[in-house]
């Protein structure tokens, strides 16, 4: 009994409790002569799909769904943050979820979600070999592993916008691969670091964005809890961060507010890191310019998404059916525009990401200790053990739970 109550404790700080919760609700709810409906593939009499979302509804998608299953309604449901977990834990509960990939993480640990890596699905093979250009299921399978758990709908890869004619009035590679290339040397984005600060030009933002960038596609646990970002690949990116912090290479412009787009239109910063989305931006913060950015990868061989949403099936829906012929519609429908993006070609090369319960709150202190530790006098083998020493430290008992789950389902 003690053991039940510390899971549930575990999962309700933690926003991954949603089955809980759920078997909660139904264990302390009054009887009715109802039984619940059994879990199925088919389709419910109502013919409603009830779709939960955090994007707006797609109403071309939707109508196209309607046109192709005569007699079917869609009934979309917009929520976010705690309002959006609520929902999946309130009955009626949706058959269908679309959700901000940084969800992930959150649901990784719930027991809601249809493994649709098995039979009727096989999502497995679609998503590698269709719908994706050879991206790894791992950040869509739960937290042990065992079941795909989510269907990515849009993958919007991170990159690296740059100002191609800086980049050439400078001495430096302007061509898109050719630039990519050259910055997977940590000593060669030093030096067009060091070019161009000695021009009054920035190339990042932040001194911490360093190590950001290098360990993006990092999870934080692996398939069996443990800490994953302590490791000798990113050790040379820890230690290129404290050298970009001691010769002042930072900018210290933020791309976000106002006086950094004013940097952006004035040519003081010539190299943004965001996702392949970011055009659209562009165009507002220097549209004088709009010629002369080009997009490539990140540096230091990074890949990893920046932004985008998944489908997840919930596991009692009584419309699978209905939810599965929406996700291979609407994969369909998007198709060409995945294909068009830069991103498809570097799909392969991301790494085998682990989503996980606890990621929320490891990257919570993660970013507040790495700004912390750069002003001290440290190395940067030294400052990831210590990132890892006090993440470690701060997750406690909620560690040591997590590591209880995991042990009970991969016995299981």
């Amino acid at each position: 009994m003690a053991k039940n109550n510390r899971r549930h404790s575990f999962t309700i700080m933690l926003s991954i409790l949603l089955c809980v919760v759920l078997s909660s609700c139904t264990a302390n709810a009054p009887s009715e002569d109802v039984s619940p409906a059994p879990r199925s593939t088919t389709n419910s009499d109502s013919g409603d799909l009830r779709i939960l979302a955090t994007l707006e509804e797609q109403s071309w998608i939707v109508d196209e769904y309607k046109r192709k299953y005569p007699g079917r309604e869609v009934v979309w449901d917009y929520a976010e943050g705690d309002a959006l977990l609520e929902k999946l834990a309130s009955a009626p509960a949706p058959d269908l979820v679309i959700a901000g990939n940084e969800l992930l993480n959150t649901l990784s640990g719930s027991d809601l979600l249809e493994d649709v890596g098995q039979e009727p699905y096989l999502a497995g093979e679609l998503i590698q070999k269709k719908w994706f250009n050879g991206l790894t299921l791992t950040p869509f399978t739960s937290m042990d592993g065992q079941s795909l758990i989510a269907v990515p709908k849009d993958f919007p890869m991170a990159g690296t916008f740059y100002r191609a004619d800086l980049l050439e009035k400078y001495g430096f590679p302007s061509d898109p691969e050719g630039l990519a290339a050259f910055m997977e040397s940590p000593q060669n984005w030093t030096r067009l670091a060091e070019t161009l600060k000695s021009h009054d030009v920035g190339v990042i933002g932040y001194t911490h964005e360093v190590l950001q960038v290098a360990a993006t596609g990092y999870g934080y646990f692996d398939q069996n809890g443990n800490y994953s970002r302590n490791t000798e690949s990113l050790a040379p990116y820890a230690s290129l961060m404290l050298e970009v912090e001691s010769k002042g290479l930072a900018s210290n412009w933020n791309m976000w507010d106002d006086k950094g787009q004013q940097a952006i239109r004035e040519g003081k910063l010539a190299l943004l890191y965001m996702g392949e989305w970011g055009f659209d931006l562009i165009k507002q913060w220097d549209p004088e310019h709009l010629e002369q950015w080009k997009f490539t990868r990140l540096p230091f061989n990074a890949y990893w998404v920046h932004g985008g949403s998944f489908f997840s099936i919930m596991r009692d829906s009584p419309n699978k059916a209905s939810a599965w012929e929406y996700i291979q519609l609407s994969m369909e429908l998007e198709g060409s525009y995945r294909e068009s993006l830069p991103g498809w070609a570097w799909h392969s090369k991301v790494r085998d990401y682990r989503s996980s319960p606890l990621a929320a709150k490891a990257e919570e202190i993660w970013n507040k200790q790495l700004q912390s530790l750069i002003q001290t006098d440290i190395s940067g083998p030294q400052l990831l053990q210590t990132l890892e020493t006090r993440i470690l430290e701060e997750l406690g008992q909620d560690l040591e739970i997590y590591h209880e789950l995991l042990s009970d389902t991969l016995r299981n």
